[in-house]
């Protein structure tokens, strides 16, 4: 295992308090991604571990890979349980194709990888109706990372507009605000 794996089973490991914690009725709650449910937030993070695994992404990727039928939190523990196999020390040390291009696969799981996952608990969270406390040092560290590439991350699309956090918000309201939330 590695520094960035461990950060990655920390995000997942969070995320799934979530999933598990969905009510049924929940899992067609709009959440704060344009045009996404509940149920979409939990089919591109599949995407996501599908990468992780070594496998294409299904649904494109910022799409969802779960169809209509699928139950959203059975399709998460398969996806999930064959990313946390796929984290060997062998795997991390390959090439693995992430958003920006090929890179270390211990890399995109410890960049991009957990800050997707961290962010869109969250989203999750908002969705279902409930209240989520995100990972504050991976909050911090997300935080730190997605400050100096800023425009870069709005002109692709990855994030809409930033939003003004209330005065005194703690880092996880900046985080939200930062990538578009309304915290």
């Amino acid at each position: 295992m590695s520094d960035n794996s461990d950060k990655y089973r920390r995000a997942v490991n969070g995320f799934s308090a979530v999933v598990v914690t969905v009510p049924n009725n929940a899992w067609s709650g709009a959440s704060p991604c344009d045009a996404w449910t509940a149920k979409d937030v939990v089919g591109h993070v599949i995407i996501g571990m599908q990468r992780v695994a070594g496998r294409g992404p299904e649904g494109g990727p910022t799409g969802s890979s779960l169809a209509p039928d699928d139950d959203p939190v059975d399709s998460y523990v398969v996806a999930r349980d064959a990313a946390f196999a796929a984290l060997t020390t062998d795997n991390l040390a390959k090439t693995a194709s992430g958003p920006m291009g090929e890179m270390p696969l211990d890399e995109l799981v410890g960049t991009l990888a957990t800050m997707d996952v961290l962010i869109h608990t969250w989203d999750l969270a908002q969705a279902a109706g409930m209240a989520v406390t995100l990972d504050e040092e991976l909050v911090e560290e997300a935080y730190d990372r997605l400050l100096p590439v800023d425009a870069m991350i709005r002109t692709s699309g990855v994030f809409g507009p930033k939003l003004e956090p209330p005065v005194g918000a703690d880092l996880q309201t900046k985080l939200m605000c930062f990538t578009g939330r309304r915290a």
